[in-house]
């Protein structure tokens, strides 16, 4: 089985102790569904455990910065940069950005060193106000044969397993310009050694009162990839 790589990069609503002060006021815009992605980091945490590979996930609130996106998409930022000082914003996509894309790219090159391919995940969550209709989406490039094959037949293993799930290929999460560190690594490595696929799940399945809902939507979404994979 190809190398996999799990990452988490709107894992949690924190603001750094630096910032506290200034964002005090907007703590419930930053820990609202706007700031993070709900439930994205255990639904990550279950695939860094299943697979036994470390997980490689951000620390803090995505409106300071957006860990997501590569290092000159201006979509990195939210309405709360004028808040920020260069310093601080300096220091954010530093300490941040840059360093969780080096530390992704870090893992993709050593798994390279010993295989010819590795397989990036980015897990994440929405809104269902955003995306009414849509349960789950996988977002992978169609103009790349690697990731469209693992992507497409991921997405038919899920549709097998869970069948009552609505499971959307590339729904739009982004503006159409928008530029993500997975973008980063496909430039760097090419398509036939780095697959990067998006794995986007609505937050309504992890906040359901009915909890086993969410572990089997877990191991639904864990036995499906290794069928993909197999």
């Amino acid at each position: 089985m190809m190398p996999l790589i799990f990452s988490c990069e709107h894992a949690t609503c924190a603001v750094p102790d630096a910032n506290k002060e200034v964002f005090q006021p907007e703590m419930e815009r930053i820990t609202s569904a706007e700031g993070w992605d709900v439930g994205a980091l255990n639904l990550a945490q279950s695939f860094s455990m299943k697979f036994r590979t470390p997980l490689v996930q951000c620390e803090f609130s995505r409106l300071l910065i957006d860990c997501h996106c590569r290092e000159n998409d201006p979509a990195r930022w939210s309405d709360f940069y004028e808040m920020l000082t260069d310093m601080q914003r300096i220091r954010l996509q530093e300490k941040h950005l840059i360093a969780h894309a080096q530390m992704l790219r870090q893992r993709v090159m050593t798994e390279l060193e010993r295989h010819e391919t590795v397989v990036h995940i980015s897990i994440h969550t929405f809104d269902p106000e955003k995306h009414p209709d849509v349960d789950v989406s996988l977002l992978f490039s169609e103009g790349k044969v690697g990731e469209a094959s693992l992507g497409l037949a991921w997405i038919a293993a899920m549709q097998d397993e869970a069948p009552g799930l609505a499971v959307v290929e590339n729904v739009k999460f982004y503006a159409e310009r928008s530029q993500t560190v997975l973008d980063g690594l496909r430039d760097e490595f090419g398509s036939q050694r780095y697959v990067g696929l998006e794995l986007q799940v609505c937050n309504k399945l992890f906040l359901s009162p009915v909890l086993m809902r969410w572990d089997k939507c877990k191991l639904m979404l864990q036995s499906s990839l290794l069928r993909a994979l197999q």
